[in-house]
Protein backbone atom coordinates (compact mmCIF):
# COMPACT_ATOMS: atom_id res chain seq x y z
CA UNK A 1 0.00 0.00 0.00
CA UNK A 2 1.48 3.45 -0.92
CA UNK A 3 0.30 6.91 -0.62
CA UNK A 4 1.30 8.72 -3.58
CA UNK A 5 3.61 12.65 -3.12
CA UNK A 6 1.26 14.89 -0.90
CA UNK A 7 -1.94 13.98 -2.63
CA UNK A 8 -4.74 12.20 -0.95
CA UNK A 9 -4.13 8.97 -2.96
CA UNK A 10 -3.57 5.79 -2.06
CA UNK A 11 -2.36 2.27 -4.60
CA UNK A 12 -3.10 -0.62 -2.79
CA UNK A 13 -2.50 -4.02 -4.39
CA UNK A 14 -5.58 -6.01 -2.57
CA UNK A 15 -6.23 -8.37 -5.38
CA UNK A 16 -6.64 -11.43 -3.54
CA UNK A 17 -8.51 -10.39 -0.83
CA UNK A 18 -10.84 -9.21 -3.36
CA UNK A 19 -11.11 -12.32 -4.78
CA UNK A 20 -11.52 -14.10 -0.99
CA UNK A 21 -14.00 -12.12 -0.21
CA UNK A 22 -15.94 -11.92 -3.39
CA UNK A 23 -18.11 -15.30 -2.37
CA UNK A 24 -19.22 -13.43 0.62
CA UNK A 25 -20.52 -9.91 -0.78
CA UNK A 26 -22.63 -11.79 -2.94
CA UNK A 27 -24.06 -14.25 -0.24
CA UNK A 28 -24.83 -11.04 2.09
CA UNK A 29 -26.80 -9.31 -1.34
CA UNK A 30 -28.81 -12.15 -1.89
CA UNK A 31 -29.89 -12.53 1.92
CA UNK A 32 -30.64 -8.46 1.15
CA UNK A 33 -27.95 -7.93 3.92
CA UNK A 34 -26.72 -4.62 2.40
CA UNK A 35 -25.28 -2.59 4.76
CA UNK A 36 -23.22 -5.85 5.98
CA UNK A 37 -22.22 -6.37 2.27
CA UNK A 38 -21.15 -2.46 1.92
CA UNK A 39 -19.10 -2.37 5.21
CA UNK A 40 -17.42 -5.94 3.42
CA UNK A 41 -16.61 -4.03 0.20
CA UNK A 42 -15.17 -1.21 2.45
CA UNK A 43 -13.22 -3.11 4.08
CA UNK A 44 -11.87 -5.38 1.43
CA UNK A 45 -11.07 -1.83 -0.45
CA UNK A 46 -9.20 -0.86 2.41
CA UNK A 47 -6.79 -4.51 2.93
CA UNK A 48 -3.67 -4.52 1.59
CA UNK A 49 -2.79 -8.33 0.16
CA UNK A 50 0.36 -7.74 2.27
CA UNK A 51 -2.30 -8.37 5.25
CA UNK A 52 -2.70 -11.85 3.64
CA UNK A 53 0.63 -13.03 5.41
CA UNK A 54 3.17 -14.68 4.46
CA UNK A 55 4.83 -12.18 2.01
CA UNK A 56 3.33 -14.59 -1.22
CA UNK A 57 2.08 -11.88 -2.65
CA UNK A 58 4.54 -9.39 -2.30
CA UNK A 59 6.45 -9.32 -5.79
CA UNK A 60 2.90 -8.56 -7.67
CA UNK A 61 2.01 -6.23 -4.81
CA UNK A 62 5.10 -3.93 -5.67
CA UNK A 63 5.01 -4.50 -9.10
CA UNK A 64 1.38 -3.15 -9.47
CA UNK A 65 1.98 -0.38 -6.64
CA UNK A 66 4.84 0.89 -8.57
CA UNK A 67 3.44 0.64 -12.30
CA UNK A 68 0.61 2.86 -10.90
CA UNK A 69 3.24 4.92 -9.43
CA UNK A 70 5.20 5.44 -12.08
CA UNK A 71 1.64 6.12 -14.32
CA UNK A 72 0.92 9.11 -11.48
CA UNK A 73 3.82 10.75 -11.72
CA UNK A 74 3.58 11.28 -15.58
CA UNK A 75 0.34 12.69 -14.69
CA UNK A 76 1.80 15.21 -12.48
CA UNK A 77 4.91 15.64 -14.82
CA UNK A 78 2.33 17.43 -16.96
CA UNK A 79 0.61 21.03 -16.03
CA UNK A 80 -2.73 19.90 -16.55
CA UNK A 81 -2.54 16.58 -14.50
CA UNK A 82 -0.53 18.29 -11.80
CA UNK A 83 -3.77 20.77 -11.75
CA UNK A 84 -6.66 18.44 -11.63
CA UNK A 85 -4.13 16.46 -8.85
CA UNK A 86 -4.38 19.40 -6.71
CA UNK A 87 -7.42 20.18 -7.23
CA UNK A 88 -9.18 16.50 -5.36
CA UNK A 89 -10.52 17.38 -2.21
CA UNK A 90 -7.94 16.58 0.54
CA UNK A 91 -10.42 15.56 2.79
CA UNK A 92 -11.00 12.50 1.43
CA UNK A 93 -8.94 9.91 0.03
CA UNK A 94 -9.07 7.87 -3.44
CA UNK A 95 -7.80 4.95 -3.73
CA UNK A 96 -6.92 2.95 -6.90
CA UNK A 97 -6.89 -0.77 -6.98
CA UNK A 98 -6.54 -3.66 -9.14
CA UNK A 99 -9.63 -4.41 -11.80
CA UNK A 100 -10.73 -8.23 -10.96
CA UNK A 101 -12.88 -8.61 -14.20
CA UNK A 102 -12.56 -6.98 -17.36
CA UNK A 103 -9.35 -5.35 -17.37
CA UNK A 104 -10.15 -3.50 -20.44
CA UNK A 105 -11.59 -0.68 -19.10
CA UNK A 106 -11.25 1.08 -15.79
CA UNK A 107 -13.92 2.06 -13.26
CA UNK A 108 -14.49 4.85 -10.74
CA UNK A 109 -17.52 5.20 -7.85
CA UNK A 110 -17.49 6.24 -4.22
CA UNK A 111 -16.25 4.08 -1.30
CA UNK A 112 -19.16 4.23 0.66
CA UNK A 113 -21.41 3.77 -1.43
CA UNK A 114 -25.32 5.24 -1.21
CA UNK A 115 -27.46 1.10 -0.86
CA UNK A 116 -29.93 1.73 -3.56
CA UNK A 117 -34.09 1.14 -2.74
CA UNK A 118 -34.28 -1.96 -4.70
CA UNK A 119 -31.10 -3.91 -3.57
CA UNK A 120 -29.38 -3.33 -7.07
CA UNK A 121 -25.78 -3.53 -7.63
CA UNK A 122 -25.32 -0.21 -8.36
CA UNK A 123 -22.71 1.72 -6.85
CA UNK A 124 -22.24 5.01 -8.64
CA UNK A 125 -24.30 7.14 -6.31
CA UNK A 126 -22.37 8.79 -2.95
CA UNK A 127 -19.46 11.11 -2.05
CA UNK A 128 -16.12 11.43 -0.46
CA UNK A 129 -13.67 8.77 -0.53
CA UNK A 130 -13.46 7.13 -4.02
CA UNK A 131 -12.08 3.46 -5.41
CA UNK A 132 -10.71 3.57 -8.89
CA UNK A 133 -10.10 -0.15 -10.02
CA UNK A 134 -7.82 -0.13 -12.51
CA UNK A 135 -5.84 -2.71 -14.74
CA UNK A 136 -1.45 -2.02 -14.58
CA UNK A 137 -1.46 -1.78 -18.31
CA UNK A 138 -3.79 0.99 -19.09
CA UNK A 139 -2.73 4.25 -20.28
CA UNK A 140 -1.89 7.10 -17.95
CA UNK A 141 -4.65 9.28 -19.75
CA UNK A 142 -7.33 6.74 -18.68
CA UNK A 143 -6.13 7.00 -15.25
CA UNK A 144 -6.55 10.56 -15.43
CA UNK A 145 -10.09 9.85 -16.74
CA UNK A 146 -10.71 8.45 -13.96
CA UNK A 147 -8.98 10.85 -11.68
CA UNK A 148 -11.39 13.67 -12.83
CA UNK A 149 -14.48 11.42 -11.59
CA UNK A 150 -12.45 11.21 -8.29
CA UNK A 151 -12.18 14.91 -7.82
CA UNK A 152 -16.12 14.89 -8.71
CA UNK A 153 -17.17 12.36 -6.12
CA UNK A 154 -14.82 14.55 -3.68
CA UNK A 155 -16.97 17.32 -3.54
CA UNK A 156 -20.12 15.60 -3.94
CA UNK A 157 -20.83 17.21 -8.15
CA UNK A 158 -20.72 13.54 -10.06
CA UNK A 159 -24.55 14.10 -10.70
CA UNK A 160 -24.62 12.78 -14.35
CA UNK A 161 -26.59 14.16 -16.85
CA UNK A 162 -27.90 12.53 -20.41
CA UNK A 163 -26.70 13.81 -23.55
CA UNK A 164 -27.70 12.65 -26.76
CA UNK A 165 -24.64 12.82 -29.54
CA UNK A 166 -24.25 11.94 -33.17
CA UNK A 167 -21.94 11.58 -35.79
CA UNK A 168 -22.60 12.87 -39.18
CA UNK A 169 -19.74 11.46 -41.51
CA UNK A 170 -18.57 9.50 -42.10
CA UNK A 171 -20.94 6.88 -42.75
CA UNK A 172 -24.37 6.97 -41.93
CA UNK A 173 -25.81 8.37 -38.86
CA UNK A 174 -25.63 7.39 -35.36
CA UNK A 175 -26.75 8.48 -32.36
CA UNK A 176 -25.06 8.09 -28.40
CA UNK A 177 -26.80 8.64 -24.98
CA UNK A 178 -24.11 9.12 -23.00
CA UNK A 179 -23.42 10.45 -19.39
CA UNK A 180 -22.38 14.73 -18.47
CA UNK A 181 -19.50 13.25 -16.47
CA UNK A 182 -17.96 10.93 -19.43
CA UNK A 183 -18.47 14.16 -21.30
CA UNK A 184 -16.45 16.43 -18.96
CA UNK A 185 -13.59 13.51 -18.07
CA UNK A 186 -13.39 12.64 -22.13
CA UNK A 187 -12.79 16.66 -22.92
CA UNK A 188 -10.39 16.90 -19.88
CA UNK A 189 -8.48 14.00 -21.31
CA UNK A 190 -8.23 15.16 -24.82
CA UNK A 191 -6.65 18.46 -23.58
CA UNK A 192 -4.29 16.29 -20.74
CA UNK A 193 -3.16 14.41 -24.67
CA UNK A 194 -2.85 17.91 -26.04
CA UNK A 195 -0.33 19.31 -23.62
CA UNK A 196 1.70 16.34 -23.99
CA UNK A 197 1.39 16.66 -27.78
CA UNK A 198 -0.36 12.85 -28.13
CA UNK A 199 -2.83 11.39 -29.97
CA UNK A 200 -6.82 12.46 -28.86
CA UNK A 201 -9.84 10.95 -29.50
CA UNK A 202 -13.27 12.39 -31.37
CA UNK A 203 -15.31 11.09 -28.16
CA UNK A 204 -16.08 9.00 -24.87
CA UNK A 205 -18.07 6.62 -27.41
CA UNK A 206 -16.63 7.07 -30.64
CA UNK A 207 -12.78 6.63 -29.56
CA UNK A 208 -11.32 6.97 -33.34
CA UNK A 209 -8.24 9.51 -33.29
CA UNK A 210 -9.22 13.02 -34.27
CA UNK A 211 -7.44 16.48 -34.59
CA UNK A 212 -8.68 19.57 -32.72
CA UNK A 213 -10.33 20.54 -36.01
CA UNK A 214 -12.24 16.84 -36.02
CA UNK A 215 -13.20 17.49 -32.42
CA UNK A 216 -14.65 20.78 -32.52
CA UNK A 217 -16.45 19.84 -35.93
CA UNK A 218 -18.10 17.42 -33.92
CA UNK A 219 -19.22 18.98 -31.45
CA UNK A 220 -20.55 22.00 -33.38
CA UNK A 221 -22.55 19.54 -34.90
CA UNK A 222 -24.14 18.38 -31.57
CA UNK A 223 -26.01 21.00 -29.82
CA UNK A 224 -26.20 19.22 -27.00
CA UNK A 225 -22.38 18.90 -26.46
CA UNK A 226 -22.58 22.71 -26.66
CA UNK A 227 -24.66 22.63 -23.93
CA UNK A 228 -22.66 20.07 -21.77
CA UNK A 229 -19.46 22.81 -22.47
CA UNK A 230 -21.61 25.76 -21.31
CA UNK A 231 -23.02 23.94 -18.51
CA UNK A 232 -19.43 22.92 -16.94
CA UNK A 233 -17.91 26.51 -17.60
CA UNK A 234 -20.96 28.09 -15.29
CA UNK A 235 -20.95 25.39 -12.83
CA UNK A 236 -17.47 23.13 -12.72
CA UNK A 237 -14.19 24.73 -11.45
CA UNK A 238 -12.37 22.76 -12.98
CA UNK A 239 -13.80 23.64 -16.44
CA UNK A 240 -13.13 27.37 -15.18
CA UNK A 241 -9.59 26.78 -14.52
CA UNK A 242 -8.95 25.05 -17.80
CA UNK A 243 -10.39 27.68 -19.59
CA UNK A 244 -8.27 30.58 -18.43
CA UNK A 245 -4.73 29.07 -17.18
CA UNK A 246 -4.11 26.21 -19.69
CA UNK A 247 -2.95 27.59 -23.38
CA UNK A 248 -3.15 23.71 -24.73
CA UNK A 249 -3.82 23.62 -28.40
CA UNK A 250 -7.15 21.99 -27.42
CA UNK A 251 -9.51 23.29 -25.22
CA UNK A 252 -13.06 23.81 -26.12
CA UNK A 253 -13.67 25.64 -22.47
CA UNK A 254 -10.97 27.99 -23.22
CA UNK A 255 -12.96 28.26 -27.28
CA UNK A 256 -16.37 28.32 -26.40
CA UNK A 257 -17.82 31.67 -27.02
CA UNK A 258 -16.18 31.20 -30.31
CA UNK A 259 -17.55 27.93 -31.14
CA UNK A 260 -20.98 29.11 -29.94
CA UNK A 261 -20.36 32.14 -32.39
CA UNK A 262 -19.78 29.69 -35.32
CA UNK A 263 -23.08 27.51 -34.24
CA UNK A 264 -24.92 30.56 -34.36
CA UNK A 265 -23.64 32.39 -36.74
CA UNK A 266 -27.03 32.23 -39.13
CA UNK A 267 -28.99 33.22 -36.07
CA UNK A 268 -26.67 35.48 -33.83
CA UNK A 269 -30.02 36.62 -31.53
CA UNK A 270 -30.03 33.81 -29.82
CA UNK A 271 -28.23 31.93 -27.29
CA UNK A 272 -26.92 28.53 -26.64
CA UNK A 273 -29.01 27.01 -23.07
CA UNK A 274 -26.60 24.88 -20.65
CA UNK A 275 -27.34 21.31 -20.16
CA UNK A 276 -30.46 21.12 -17.93
CA UNK A 277 -32.21 23.89 -19.30
CA UNK A 278 -34.72 24.42 -21.61
CA UNK A 279 -33.95 26.42 -25.03
CA UNK A 280 -34.59 30.16 -24.27
CA UNK A 281 -34.31 29.63 -20.67
CA UNK A 282 -31.21 30.83 -18.70
CA UNK A 283 -30.11 30.01 -14.83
Amino acid sequence: MRKFAGYPIVVNYNLHTQELNEDEEERLHKAGRYEEERQLVIKSVTTSDADLGNNRFRQEMDKYEATICQCLRKIEGNPVGRMLLGLINKQTTVWIIPKMERPDFAITGPLKYEIQGDGSYARGEGRGDTVIEIAPEMSDDVLFHELVHAYRYSYNKFHPLSIFLQTVSPGPQQTQNQRSEEFLAHHMQNIYLSQANRTMALDYKWSSDATKKEIYDFLLDNFFALEALKYFLRHEYLAMLAAHSLSTDYNPFRDYKMLEAEYLKDDPTTTVPELGMGVGEHP
